[in-house]
């Protein structure tokens, strides 16, 4: 039997192999069998094409995240173009994401207040009730008018499964469309790299409307035929709930998540006993060597590192034992997917900083309707990550920060990351981002922002002195400011540029 080319086929083999493995489970409802979630897929493309939508229809899916969201999303994606919509946005950010995305229809839920519902019916497009039919079962029916005419063709390899925006944290949204061809490839890497089987389930807690939620841990689990696992609510945190009663076997998640696990874990001395775990992955953003190392030992089990971009999904991880690891890196890329390069567009020595480029099966065609910005972000077939990088002579992967973050203090180009690393070694430290402020005769000058741990006392100066023997001492923050919190984007990356725009 060849391989499937499309997500659907992919997820439904494991129906035809395996029809009574359990797909999805939730806090709150029966487990979905892949012999169910079969039947789900069916009913959900019938409806589609019902309301006359095709495999090139683009359809807004606005539901929270967990199971009822990440299934509407995977049978549009199957059937149609889904488009995740986060229902933490504000009426007016959703009435731009729809401007732009120019959805034939919104999914919403059929009761309750609903911004996308409002906005859509402003803007004239269709809209398509979730239903519960069942309460204690997963997956919602959908209720729709007739929209338009629709033809049966199914996606093939190179359609559009799904269009994901960035979450603009450093400028306006980006539309990423991800084809089924990339989806697979990405899947597969995963696969490899964790050596995924049908055994395993993965707790999904990460927001399902951006890269790394929906591609890691709910499309990744389905195609290489695991399970997938939702809590209750997944920005309340539960060991029991997440570790015990759901028992995954991985899950992979962003610093800000593994920080609070840590919290949660380092003082429970049965925490070993009640979870199934196997491994934790990290990504989206450094993980500090505290937490990195402190999760493991409360859990037992390799904490790994891996990067990636919401244009190319998953490009490079720190493996298990016995794979290549090595702590404050993101592995090994595989061959022809990752080269770093100088301004001029020289490829780097091994150990020398420059900017990420990516290739491979992964990476996306092109932002939709973007033409000059595909110019700059595109080379050669090579895409330009604006990540700051470098690979050792072993070819391990370290992120050294985002080339528009990097601070230039009178020709001295510093990367914050490393400025952050220094930081959050001292143990009064929780958390740390170091910012570009002005500065009338170097341009740019070293500042940073300091999340101290709970009862933890320390002063601007004894943290400079922390650090100087560690880092030059240009890299030193000139100001250091205590804050109760980073601000955090979406997907639980520090938003520098907002700390930064408090000094000017």
């Amino acid at each position: 039997m060849s391989d499937p080319t499309s997500l659907g086929p992919a997820i439904l083999r494991h129906a035809e192999s395996r029809p009574d493995s359990t797909a999805v489970v939730a806090t709150g409802f029966a487990p979905l069998s892949y012999r169910g979630l079969r039947d789900y897929l069916a009913r959900c493309a019938m409806r589609l094409r019902e309301f006359g939508l095709d495999r090139d229809a683009r359809v807004a899916v606005a539901l929270p995240s967990g199971a009822d969201g990440a299934l509407a999303i995977v049978a549009t994606a199957c059937a149609a173009v889904a488009v995740p919509i986060d229902t933490q946005l504000t009426a007016p950010e959703i009435d731009g994401r729809l401007e732009s995305l120019r959805p034939l229809a919104v999914i919403v839920p059929a009761n309750g207040p609903s911004p996308a519902r409002e906005v859509a019916m402003g803007r004239g497009v269709a809209v398509i009730e979730a239903v519960r039919e069942d309460r204690g079962k997963l997956g919602l029916d959908l209720s729709a008018p007739k929209i338009g005419a629709a033809a049966a063709e199914e996606p093939d390899t190179a359609a559009t499964a799904f269009i994901l925006q960035t979450s603009g944290t450093t400028a306006g949204p980006k539309l990423i469309p991800f084809s089924h061809r990339n989806m697979l490839a990405a899947a597969a890497r995963v696969q490899s790299w964790f050596g995924l089987t049908p055994s395993d389930c993965c707790l999904s807690v990460s927001p399902i409307c951006y890269s790394h939620g929906l591609k890691v841990t709910v499309f990744t689990p389905l195609i290489t035929g695991g399970a997938v696992a939702f809590p209750l609510s997944p920005s309340s945190l539960d060991v029991d709930e997440w570790l015990g009663v759901l028992k995954p076997t991985w899950y992979s998640a962003g610093p800000t998540l593994h920080r609070f696990m840590f919290d949660k874990t380092k003082a429970l001395p049965n925490v070993r006993s009640i979870h199934n775990l196997r491994l934790v992955v990290s990504g989206g953003a450094p993980l500090t060597r505290e937490v990195r190392e402190g999760l493991s030992a409360a859990l037992g089990v390799p904490v790994l590192e891996h990067y990636g971009s919401s244009e190319a999904a998953q490009i490079s991880a720190n493996l298990p034992p016995p794979g290549p690891f090595k702590p404050g890196t993101c592995g090994i890329p595989p061959t022809d997917t990752v080269k770093i390069v100088a301004e001029s567009g020289r490829e780097v020595s091994a150990g020398e900083h420059g900017e990420i480029l990516l290739g491979g099966p992964t990476v996306t065609s092109g932002y939709l309707e973007a033409p000059d910005l595909n110019r700059d972000s595109f080379v050669d077939g090579w895409f330009r990550t604006g990540d700051i990088g470098s690979l050792d002579a072993e070819g391990f992967l370290t992120i050294h920060g985002r080339k528009t973050e990097m601070i230039n203090r009178g020709g001295e180009k510093i990367s914050p990351a490393e400025i952050d690393d220094g930081l959050q070694r001292h143990p009064a430290v929780a958390e740390a981002a170091a910012f570009a402020v002005p500065h009338p005769r170097l341009g740019e000058d070293v500042a940073a922002a300091v999340v101290l741990k709970e009862g933890a006392t320390v002063t601007p100066l004894e943290l400079r002195e922390f650090l100087l023997p560690t880092l030059a001492q240009f890299k030193i923050p000139r100001r250091i400011v205590f804050v109760d919190r980073l601000p955090k984007g979406a997907t639980g990356k520090v938003q520098r540029q907002r700390l930064a725009e408090g000094f000017k």
